[in-house]
């Protein structure tokens, strides 16, 4: 029986079809690939629900102590030996449960917004002790900060020369040329000599240390007001007013405390407040 050559030659061609289609389907793969590499490697990642890749965004999270870090209840490290910073990245857009912890110190939340490309700064964190020795100095360093002892000028004798009155540093200075309360209401002197009322019903107000913020207090509310435009997240800008909390309690008195960030409540007991709400609202009860 003769077979034609056609069924000779179907095999080889077959042969060099299929590795064709191999070597184009490799090449499409790779290409593939590489695009999806080049993404990640420019902080891109493809998220399943939206069905398209997104630029990822961070968090960055700095305190005062050391901590350790978690995402949505799952540890991920402890803040560095260095600067006590620790920056979660490769985040999808989206709200995301942050939390820092320390043994005997209270804890840190926030539920972060994150956007593409772009870093989240939370650089200004502040936990404290809860027990012990250094709790007790807590407590000591509000108590004393609150309630400042007021040395009395002693009344000179005749024989001796008047004695010159001793000075108590009292804390947060007041630039009175700038800011004064009057029968209950607050104002600020202008530059061009005029005068703004800027709360009413005010029981007293406190300048930060940076003299950037002005803080000042009603029966059960705290307030805090920018005079300059801010460098940092969240940003504010001179003229921002902001009502940080409402508390059920009347407020005896209150001063900024360790920095320009958070301040502190006398209500009969001790509050640690910051002034960030973003997120939520991290009040530090002192008993």
């Amino acid at each position: 029986m003769i077979k034609s050559n056609l069924y000779y030659l179907t095999p080889q061609l077959m042969t060099k079809t299929t590795k064709r289609w191999v070597f184009y389907t490799a090449v499409i793969i790779f290409a593939l690939l590489s695009y999806v590499v080049v993404l990640y490697a420019q902080g891109y990642k493809y998220s399943f629900s939206e069905a398209r890749f997104f630029r990822t965004g961070s968090i960055f999270v700095k305190a005062n102590e050391d901590a350790r870090v978690y995402l949505e209840n799952k540890f991920l490290n402890s803040t560095s030996f260095f600067g006590n910073s620790y920056t979660i990245s490769g985040l999808l857009p989206g709200k995301y449960n942050v939390r820092l912890e320390r043994t005997d110190f209270s804890s840190w939340q926030k539920k972060i917004s994150v956007e593409e490309g772009l870093v989240s700064d939370f650089s200004r964190i502040l936990i404290l002790p809860k027990s012990g020795e250094p709790y007790v100095a807590l407590k000591k360093e509000i108590s004393d900060l609150l309630n400042p002892t007021v040395e009395l000028t002693p009344i000179p004798s005749p024989s001796k020369p008047k004695a010159s009155p001793s000075k108590t540093p009292m804390p947060d200075k007041i630039p009175t040329e700038q800011f004064y309360l009057k029968n209950g209401v607050l104002f600020k002197n202008m530059e061009n000599g005029e005068t703004e009322r800027l709360a009413y019903l005010v029981k007293g107000f406190s300048v930060s240390p940076d003299e950037k913020k002005i803080l000042w207090w009603n029966e059960n509310e705290l307030w805090v007001m920018w005079t300059s435009d801010t460098n940092y997240q969240p940003f504010h800008k001179s003229g921002d007013k902001e009502l940080i909390t409402r508390f059920s309690f009347s407020i005896k008195n209150s001063a900024w405390f360790k920095g320009d960030d958070h301040v502190v409540v006398d209500s009969g007991g001790y509050k640690v407040v910051e002034i960030d709400k973003t997120g939520g609202l991290n009040i530090i009860e002192i008993k």
